[in-house]
């Protein structure tokens, strides 16, 4: 594994399910695996996308998020794992929200040398649009065991005028 990132790994093991199911053929295969094996093809790709190299070869990764609308607030919640709340930067604007992390490879000269390395420097980047207007100044985040919640009021919207044109 070593040399090779996330996203050579994960792309290297989508052509040879590719291949295999060539190999095997479509005819072959019962109909009731190949919606299976579509729904792994699919995720496969989705996990490729989500992994790519950054500058100076660093891994970053876009982390999956869930977003929830309530009749109050937008409630963002990204899984971060492995992230302390001192590594995470939030970012808010009325229609934006932007989150990065930062994971640092720890190192421990007196551990002695490894042997294997795979836990290294990771940068978790995602910003996603908000669906109305909020209200930045009473938003609020909390990060438990790898799960970052944001929760943010939504703006009171004002009515709808016309205007008339001269």
């Amino acid at each position: 594994m070593k040399g090779l990132v996330a996203s050579e790994e994960l792309k290297k093991l989508q052509k040879r399910m590719d291949r295999l199911v060539e190999d095997l053929g479509l005819a072959r295969i019962e109909s009731k695996y190949l919606d299976e094996m579509e729904r792994m093809k699919k995720r496969l790709g989705e996990l490729t996308e989500q992994a790519e190299i950054g500058r100076d070869g660093e891994e970053m990764i876009e982390p999956l998020a869930d977003m929830q609308e309530t009749d109050g607030e937008i409630i963002v919640t990204m899984d971060l794992p492995g992230m302390d709340k001192e590594d995470v930067d939030i970012a808010l604007s009325n229609d934006e929200l932007s989150v990065v992390a930062l994971r640092k490879t720890e190192t421990d000269a007196s551990a002695g040398s490894y042997h294997q390395r795979e836990r290294i420097y990771r940068r978790f980047e995602r910003t996603v649009s908000l669906p109305t207007g909020v209200k930045t100044d009473e938003a609020r985040a909390k990060l438990e065991s790898g799960v970052l919640i944001i929760s943010i009021p939504k703006a009171v919207v004002t009515t709808r005028k016309r205007i008339a044109i001269d």
